[in-house]
């Protein structure tokens, strides 16, 4: 069975599409999208979210081999591959004014050591990566768009990339953190803050 927790709001109108695995794969989800709308020239705002439950993710390599289960630990790649995500995105909107909001929360997961000396199971901690955009729409401010037209027109913007500098946390089967897995060295970039300014002529 599957589990529903919502909808995702496409930003282009594009339905939400889940990465497919070659191989075998099944996964579940479903969701629900609400937005309110005040009176002329109010506010408004839309919230989104959307929950993927992972039932089954196996792969075969090769004719002939075994599948490979990825929910139960076999990795084709150097992550693990986790059973629950969700997705969510919002915004509000008022007199030129407005926030959006996307967060994507993945669930832990494991991947098996190889089984050679040396070698050991992976913890992959579970992520939450919050992004947000704080903007005006400047050309909406008659007051300024009188005193420089240029303004008309355009915006500005602050933005936050990974807001809450959030970075996975992998674990060996001692607790340890792998060299190789250290966080500096698997997200170097952290949290990204920008301003932008756009313009239409």
């Amino acid at each position: 069975m599957c589990s529903n927790g919502g909808a995702r709001a496409p930003e282009a109108g594009a339905a939400p599409v889940e990465k497919k695995q070659s191989g075998e794969s099944s996964s579940g989800g479903g969701g629900s999208q609400r937005s309110g709308f005040g009176p002329p020239g109010g506010g408004r705002w839309n919230l989104s979210v959307y929950h993927t439950w992972r039932i089954v993710d196996r792969v075969r390599i090769a004719p002939g081999v075994p599948e490979l289960d990825e929910l139960a630990g076999d990795a084709i790649s150097a992550g693990g591959v986790p059973r629950h995500s969700i997705e969510m995105e919002g915004g509000l909107f008022k007199n030129g004014y407005g926030l959006r909001l996307k967060g994507e929360w993945n669930a832990p997961a494991k991947v098996n050591g190889s089984g050679l000396p040396g070698s050991s199971d992976l913890r992959f901690g579970s992520t939450f990566v919050l992004d947000a955009r704080l903007f005006v729409d400047l050309g909406r401010m008659e007051s300024l768009v009188a005193k420089a037209p240029f303004f008309k027109g355009a915006r500005l913007a602050l933005t936050a990339d990974n807001l809450l500098d959030s970075r996975q946390k992998v674990t060996d089967g001692n607790g340890a953190v792998p060299l190789a897995y250290q966080a500096a060295y698997r997200e170097p970039q952290g949290r990204v803050v920008g301003i932008d300014f756009r313009k239409m002529f």
